[in-house]
């Protein structure tokens, strides 16, 4: 930015001339411009829909309609633990080798997708110190046991 100070001018006033630059500023605004256009375009592309279990549940219960199971996958230290059914049963999947086992959990949801064919829904509640990636894990393996409205709920609030 230049600033000259002419002191001929009419009438003994000064005459101030000012440049200001712009190119910095349009650059910038030429990179956030195209910085905002990638990443809106990649935030639709991989974004995951889960519901919470309080909205899920009050649209649904305006149908007068038989109270369905509902199917829990707990996913802790130990393993997973699946909880649901007609008497509330429970199976633990213990890990083999220090690893969470996916092919059992896959399994048994095809079991109980095979037992209750219009079931879309699974809630899943992990413990606080299990890593992200179980837990996407975890809920890429019910959308491939054809379960795809998945929720996330809180370990407390899972009522086993």
């Amino acid at each position: 930015m230049s600033v000259s100070v002419d002191t001929g001018g009419k009438g003994g006033r000064k005459a101030v001339d000012s440049e200001l630059n712009l190119v910095p500023y349009i650059d910038l605004l030429t990179c956030m411009v195209v910085f905002l256009l990638m990443t809106a375009v990649w935030t639709q592309l991989a974004r995951i829909d889960v519901t919470q279990k309080g909205q899920a549940q009050s649209a649904e219960q305006t149908d007068e309609k038989p109270p369905e199971t509902r199917l829990v996958v707990v996913i802790n230290e130990d393993g997973f633990l699946i909880a649901g059914g007609a008497a509330g049963d429970q199976k633990p999947i213990k890990k083999k080798e220090g690893k969470y086992d996916y092919d059992t959990l896959m399994a048994i949801l095809k079991e109980v997708k095979k037992t209750y064919p219009d079931k879309r829904d699974v809630h899943i509640a992990s413990d606080d110190t299990i890593h992200y990636e179980f837990v996407i894990q975890t809920m890429d393996t019910a959308l491939t046991a054809q379960f795809p409205d998945i929720a996330l709920t809180d370990i407390n609030a899972a009522h086993l």
